[in-house]
């Protein structure tokens, strides 16, 4: 009896049998994986430098793309600059300006000089005391050239869903802003953004999230799965290992979020 159990401790063990879904779902984690690995990787290194000095005023489409914004930041940027830019800090204030991208041109660009009478028409404008929509009540709104009770109250409304206002830009997407109106206020304002509301990814609930207007509820309810199973974000750029938020839509959330 004993040189069977022997015979049977000496044999091989037998071999695992690996099913074809055991290898399928291996695959599916391995590509997974890897397609978030690369996600983060393009995002951190897709931008490229301008191969020689620029005047942005000059850039046409093509010439952003070759940068590496996409083509919707490309077209916004190149509608912003095509009534003319002097400086540096109004590219900056483009609203869908990656910080990445600016970073990259900041010390390649030039502009145009500005003609004596142009100059002292920029000199007079700089002379008038503009309201910052940020901390702008609704009476103050109504005082703008443009800005009626409708229109105050609207913008208002826009910058407490977001928590602030980044980027001029925004007003675009007040309720029924008309360009003509946008345009003819945005010599009148300017921004504070020192006291923009953040949400605490690490700590808020899903109703908090799905009622900021860049983020739906399905969006929010991936980041919420996502700090679950790994316990907390330890940076913000995790926030694009969801599935359901592109390199785009994370440019636009991204200063309205904290650790």
């Amino acid at each position: 009896m004993l040189l069977p159990r022997l015979l049977g401790y000496f044999q091989d063990a037998p071999k695992p049998i690996i099913k074809s879904e055991h290898i399928e779902r291996f695959e599916s984690k391995k590509s997974l994986t890897e397609e978030k690995e690369s996600k983060k990787k393009s995002y951190a290194k897709k931008y490229v430098a301008p191969a020689c000095r620029f005047n942005p005023n000059e850039y046409l489409l093509n010439d952003w793309l070759a940068l590496g914004v996409s083509r919707k930041q490309g077209q916004s940027i190149v509608n912003f600059i095509e009534r003319g830019i002097h400086s540096n800090e109004e590219l900056e204030k483009i609203y869908v300006m990656p910080a990445e991208v600016f970073s990259l041109i900041k010390d390649s660009t030039f502009y145009p000089l500005i003609m004596e009478n142009e100059k002292y028409e920029v000199d007079t404008l700089i002379q008038v005391e503009l309201l910052d929509i940020n901390l702008a009540s609704k009476e103050d709104l109504i005082q703008l050239k443009g800005i009626g009770e409708f229109y105050a109250k609207q913008i208002i409304k826009y910058r407490e869903e977001l928590g602030g206002y980044i980027f001029i830009e925004q007003l675009l997407e007040v309720w029924k802003m008309r360009l003509e109106t946008y345009q003819m206020v945005i010599p009148q304002i300017t921004i504070n953004r020192l006291n923009i509301k953040k949400i605490n990814i690490n700590t808020c609930t899903i109703e908090v999230l799905k009622k900021h207007p860049y983020l739906d509820y399905y969006q929010s309810n991936s980041l919420i799965k996502m700090r679950a199973q790994r316990e907390k974000f330890s940076k913000l750029i995790e926030v694009l290992d969801s599935k359901l938020i592109n390199e785009e839509e994370f440019d636009r959330i991204f200063p309205y979020l904290s650790l």
